[in-house]
């Protein structure tokens, strides 16, 4: 159709299994017709042009970014002796909830004064609620389960520190809204997590129990001692991210794409022969029906009939005001 596409990637996946495999070749070959991609970190990127065999200067790098507003520490701190960490996640494999199940016990066994409050659901919400009830520590960690978006800040300003266990993160937009709170995050070093925040708001773990459980041992001492003054994060992260710089970056990206940027039918051929022995071909296959579908639309739905969407105005027009 000759339409300016700019696609966003927000994960990272593997290349071995059949599901990846599959994946991957479905991301190059939507790559032939995309003409720029936006991955939310540098990892991101490299795991993109990899997996999709991408030329890097076609993909930029724009991180997430929160509503720092939402996301105020709490006015009063709580003074009440006890320390305690806060996971909000999704309770399955991936996001490292067998690595939480582990090392609950064996911090609260080192910290009399550690508490936990845990918000999530998933597939490992019973095997973390019989840790609970195995080692007797219904009066030192709250489950809470699922919870709104809207109630993740309630949550967060009640802690000191909040803890992230994901064995796989592209960005982690909850480690930026966790620090905009007021909290010491401690996180597994894994994909593009050590892009995200700076040294001082951070405390990084191999994906291991052991390690976990000394960095958070780390960070309960630091707050123990008051040497961490989380008081700045708020101002900091609010400098860092924010929603205007996104959209002008964003905006940029999409200036950059020429207006002659469509391909002649047979280069995109040719690209996507080079994709296989036999994915090529099937993908020419796909690229052929699309066409004649799409030449078929055209005659039922002529393109001159479609109302067109009015270009958004750079400037915010002034208000017209009616003399009673």
């Amino acid at each position: 159709m000759g339409l300016k596409t700019v696609m966003t990637e927000h994960s990272l996946f593997g290349f071995a299994d059949v599901g990846s495999i599959m994946g991957n070749k479905s991301l190059g070959y939507t790559s032939v017709f995309t003409n720029h991609l936006i991955c939310v970190s540098h990892t991101c990127k490299e795991n993109v042009v990899l997996r999709g065999k991408i030329n890097p200067s076609k993909v930029s790098v724009i991180p997430n970014a929160v509503i720092s507003e939402d996301f105020k520490p709490a006015e009063v701190k709580k003074n009440d002796g006890t320390i305690t960490i806060v996971v909000i996640s999704r309770l399955f494999p991936n996001k490292g909830a067998d690595l939480l199940a582990a090392l609950i016990p064996k911090v609260c066994k080192q910290h009399e004064k550690v508490r936990f409050i845990i918000a999530g659901d998933g597939p490992k919400f019973v095997e973390i609620q019989q840790t609970i009830e195995t080692y007797r520590l219904q009066d030192r960690v709250e489950l809470i389960g699922g919870v709104k978006h809207e109630e993740v800040r309630n949550l967060m300003v009640k802690g000191d520190i909040y803890l992230h266990a994901s064995l796989t993160e592209a960005f982690g937009t909850v480690l930026v809204e966790a620090a905009s709170c007021g909290l010491l995050v401690v996180t597994t070093r894994v994909g593009g997590v050590p892009e995200v925040l700076p040294p001082q708001m951070t405390i990084y773990a191999n994906p291991s129990v052991d390690s976990l459980v000394k960095s958070a041992s780390k960070a309960i001492r630091l707050i123990e001692a008051g040497k961490v003054d989380t008081s700045k994060f708020h101002l900091q992260v609010k400098n860092m991210y924010s929603w205007e710089d996104v959209a002008r970056r964003t905006e940029i990206v999409y200036d950059s794409i020429p207006d002659d940027h469509k391909q002649e039918t047979i280069d995109e051929i040719k690209e996507l022969y080079r994709m296989g022995a036999w994915a090529g071909k099937l993908f020419i296959l796909c690229f052929i029906i699309d066409i004649f579908l799409y030449q078929f639309l055209e005659v039922l739905f002529p393109r001159s009939k479609i109302e067109k969407v009015a270009k958004w105005p750079k400037s915010r027009p002034a208000r017209i005001h009616n003399n009673p």
